[in-house]
């Protein structure tokens, strides 16, 4: 049987189960006495009692064999398994551990001891109350999910540990170096938290000895979350003392302090007449300040550091007429500033800049500062130049931006120095054009609106003249007349345009111009017999005696002087230009209008191709004509330049067809 079992369980034939069921099956048989051999138990003789007892016994010895040899093949097959899917030693299995509350901090969350360097300086018992203090406040943190990890909240943790060693002093003679950025009190070690604590006890009362900067920095966090001080009043002068007392060496503090002391005042009750230190100045200059402040006197070099004309490279500018030009700019931006004023416009929005929303600022940037221990966010105006706003619900900080319109500060000076040009006699005049500021104003209607305003190009002239006239400043009466150079920005003065001097002939003087006349030429003439008879001489003679000689020379001078005076009014009526363009095109020919008319057309060198004349001459005699009238040429590049275009249309628009 045992042969059987084991012929069976070794031809891997069967499954477990299916041993299992064999096996039942053949006890049942063994166990099971055929049904026609059954006898009454009354008919049994003692003999077989003793076959019943001996196959008892034989069954059971049976049984119990089956099943040590059931067990031992189990065990065999499952470490023949284990051998054949094992990959390598076994992982030890790790110790259980507690779960963690995600809703409130879990007491089982420990700070992790080797992150912190034991002190140096264990033996030293005058600091081991100190050493323990340190140790339990190492305990204290506070951390936060943020939906699949717990993080430590540095801010939170800095106030609970700070809290908890507000009141802390100590005395330790040993400086530890500390070179942490941002430092908290975890990063740090016990002999560096030693020598903080030393140097703050110092610094609580009015002393700052030079130390690392992380030391100071810490500090300052404490004095920001309001540690250890008994209001915001108190932070904020503490804030100052330490800003004051160590920026000679550390100088990172004069680029974080003024902001973070403005923050604070942001977020906290503070009036101002509580400072004790005033710091309220914006980021703009003083020369931004003076304009803002409405005074205008020795702006002259502010104003051409933001102007569009250079007037450093006029030919005007030296140091005789510098004083000249300092007192007329005055006149001049006090007249706008008055202007402007009257259209809500402000002189300082035009010249220097305005305010904008400043998206890189971020409160208290740089510093572990928990805005729950604040009074709240409140609007603040720190200066007129630099404050604090809500948009949109968000605290705001609106900072000056220099934007000024260069066009319009290039044009102001212009019309200064044009003014000053005249009234001075200056040999060249300069003609300001307001079209590029009018172009910066354009879908500006609060700046477009007075700045083309008929009245506002005569504001600059009427406020210089007037400071002229007070000062004494008149153009003499004789000026020598020089010939212009080619000055792009400067043109010649009208007034001083060369005219045609009338002719004057004497008339006392044609009798002996007479005379002589005659004279001459009874002496050339040849007598011929056969001429003329000696009547018809007499009577011819007597015909030229009668007539006026002194009336006909007088007519012949007139009409003479009359013909070198006139004007060109052949061409066209040119009373409608101004005065420069109105000299300009009587200087010019018919054959010039046609050519610069062409120019506008597109087909002057097809003109000039057909006169047979090079366009290049031609563009020279115009260009000369117009700097003589108008200061300036007319044509560059072969074409009329575009500044120009407006009045050499309006020109050739009065020539007469």
């Amino acid at each position: 049987m045992a042969d059987k079992f084991r012929l069976l369980f070794d031809s891997n034939a069967k499954s477990k189960k299916e041993i299992a069921d064999e096996l039942k099956r053949i006890i049942d048989l063994k166990t099971k006495a055929p049904a026609g051999n059954a006898k009454k138990k009354s008919d049994s003789d003692p003999l077989d009692d003793i076959k019943d007892a001996v196959s008892g016994a034989v069954r059971k010895a049976v049984q119990d064999k089956i099943s040590s040899i059931v067990r031992e093949a189990l065990s065999i097959a499952a470490e023949e398994h284990s051998a054949e899917s094992s990959h390598g030693e076994k992982i030890p299995p790790r110790p259980s551990r507690d779960n963690i509350s995600y809703v409130k901090e879990s007491p089982a969350i420990q700070p992790d001891e080797l992150a912190y360097a034991p002190s140096m300086f264990e033996e030293d018992d005058e600091g081991s109350a100190v050493r323990m203090k340190i140790e339990e406040m190492r305990q204290l943190g506070q951390v936060f999910y943020n939906g699949y990890m717990l993080r430590q909240c540095a801010e939170e943790t800095l106030v609970k540990q700070g809290e908890f060693m507000k009141d802390v002093t100590d005395c330790c003679a040993r400086s530890c170096f500390c070179g942490i950025e941002r430092p908290i009190y975890g990063a740090m070690s016990t002999d560096q938290l030693r020598t903080y604590f030393t140097w703050r006890t110092q610094a609580r009362q009015g002393n700052y000895p030079r130390t690392d900067k992380p030391y100071i920095m810490l500090y300052c966090y404490e004095l920001l979350n309001k540690i250890g001080v008994m209001s915001a009043l108190d932070a904020y002068t503490r804030l100052y003392g330490v800003w004051q007392g160590c920026r000679e060496f550390c100088p990172a503090l004069d680029k974080l302090l003024p902001r973070w002391l403005k923050d604070f005042r942001a977020y906290n009750r503070i009036e101002a007449g509580e400072l004790t230190e005033d710091i309220l100045a914006g980021n703009a200059g003083a020369d931004d300040s003076d304009i803002l402040n409405h005074v205008y006197s020795g702006k002259l070099d502010y104003m051409m550091g933001r102007s569009s004309y250079n007037l450093k490279g006029s030919i005007f500018f030296n140091d005789d007429t510098r004083p000249l030009l300092e007192g007329a700019l005055e006149a001049a931006l006090t007249a706008l500033d008055e202007y402007f004023g009257d259209k809500n416009v402000t002189l300082f929005e035009l010249i220097c800049g305005r305010l904008q929303k400043d998206f890189g600022w971020t409160p208290f940037a740089g510093a572990y500062v928990d805005l729950d221990r604040m009074d709240g966010f409140r609007s603040l105006k720190i200066s007129p130049m630099e404050q604090y706003s809500t948009k949109r619900g968000q605290p705001c900080l609106e900072v000056f931006e220099p934007a000024p319109y260069r066009n319009f500060v290039g044009w102001t000076m212009k019309s200064v120095e044009s003014v000053l040009r005249k009234r001075t006699g200056f040999r060249y005049s300069l003609l300001p054009n307001i079209t590029p500021v009018l172009e910066d104003f354009t879908n500006r209607e609060r700046l477009y609106k007075p700045a083309s305003a008929p009245e506002f190009t005569e504001i600059i002239p009427a406020a210089v003249n007037r400071w002229c006239d007070e000062h004494g400043i008149f153009p003499p009466k004789n000026q020598k007349k020089q010939k212009p150079g080619y000055n792009f920005d400067e043109v010649t003065d009208s007034s001083a345009q060369q005219k045609a001097a009338p002719v004057e002939i004497d008339v006392s003087k044609l009798a002996k111009i007479r005379e002589e006349s005659d004279e001459i030429a009874s002496k050339l003439i040849v007598e011929e017999a056969d001429t003329l008879a000696a009547e018809v001489i007499t009577d011819r003679i007597a015909e030229i005696e009668e007539d006026s000689f002194d009336e006909q020379t007088e007519e012949f001078a007139e009409s003479y002087s009359e013909y070198n005076t006139e004007s060109n009014n052949s061409v066209g009526d040119f009373s409608v230009l101004a005065p420069e363009w109105a000299g300009l095109a009587a200087a010019l020919t018919a054959e010039d209008f046609a050519l610069l008319k062409a120019l506008l057309d597109g087909t002057a060198e097809a003109l000039c191709r057909s006169r047979g004349v090079m366009p290049e001459t031609e563009y020279d005699r115009i260009n000369s004509a117009a700097m003589e009238a108008v200061g300036d040429v007319l044509i560059e590049n072969g074409a009329v330049i575009d500044d120009y275009l407006p009045d050499v249309e309006q020109m050739i628009s009065c020539v007469k067809t």
